[in-house]
């Protein structure tokens, strides 16, 4: 059994926007309070309480917990500023989707008691990797549900070379490609007809945006592939929405799985197709 609940005096707290959570903000404080649990913040979100914060990586040697209060956005960069550390992240949902975040606000309480009493379960999925080569210089960032390749202008189509184990296999003409985690599948990569995989899978997706032929199918590829993509034309690439490069400011990019894993935390038995059943309203007429 875990003993990530042992001794535990700390929990850490951050959001992307602590005005508009505020009222959130306090309810969860006063729940982990009344636990006889110290509470503490990310420096912006400190500063709006008018409390002492701290840096991320602070947070994570003075907390063994964090807590991602918002929306998947929310929760999604938490974890890639945490996938570094030992930290363990759970979600709290107070967006309108909540595929990633695991309880609601009114829910954390039960959640809180069942985790200080050793109930709950461990998610550690791995990480997407990006590295970006420029001269032999390389460039590396971490996504947790997608890397997007795709046309800059929307009225020109993108021409996106793919390299696997260094062999060409594919030219992408369209609106582009997502690399899709195994967690981050049921994104963007789902809309764009992409394959749902398991966030338990080694294995990640890759999905063409819009493709100019009827021949381009969504691939599954073992964590083990690794993948190469190289553009002349204006192309971007986003790291999970957040992080934005010009493609052709580089040699190549080079994307698979990461061996750099996040440590999530999960009610005790929690139902991924249950979510999937709730959020994608599965077997509703």
């Amino acid at each position: 059994m875990s003993k990530i609940h042992k001794n535990l005096n700390t929990i850490a707290i951050t959001t992307r926007d602590p005005i508009e959570q505020k009222d959130a903000l306090l309810k969860i404080i006063k729940i982990i309070k009344s636990r006889s649990i110290d509470v503490i913040f990310e420096s912006h979100v400190a500063s709006s309480l008018g409390v002492q914060g701290y840096e991320f990586d602070e947070l994570t040697k003075r907390a063994r917990v964090i807590i991602s209060l918002g929306g998947d956005g929310n929760f999604i960069a938490t974890c890639r500023k945490a996938a570094r550390s030992e930290v363990y992240v759970y979600g709290v949902h107070t967006g309108h989707l909540g595929f990633l975040t695991d309880s609601t606000l009114d829910g954390f309480g039960g959640f809180l008691d069942q985790f200080l009493a050793g109930i709950y379960d461990v998610e550690r999925p791995y990480m997407l990797r990006a590295n970006f080569n420029k001269n032999g210089k390389i460039t590396t960032k971490l996504a947790f549900n997608d890397i997007v390749l795709m046309r800059k202008k929307i009225d020109t189509t993108s021409h996106i070379d793919a390299f696997l184990n260094s062999k060409h296999f594919n030219s992408y003409f369209g609106d582009g490609v997502i690399i899709s985690s195994a967690m981050g599948s049921t994104a963007y990569n789902m809309s764009a007809g992409g394959p749902i995989i398991h966030p338990l899978c080694d294995a990640y997706s890759v999905t063409p945006i819009c493709s100019h032929s009827l021949t381009q199918r969504p691939l599954v590829l073992p964590r083990e592939f690794r993948l190469e993509f190289r553009s002349n034309d204006d192309v971007v690439v986003l790291i999970d929405g957040q992080d934005r490069f010009d493609l052709i400011e580089f040699d190549s990019v080079d994307i698979g799985v990461s061996d750099i894993r996040v440590n999530l935390l999960r009610q005790k038995g929690r139902d991924y197709f249950g979510v999937l059943k709730e959020k994608l309203r599965w077997g509703q007429q």
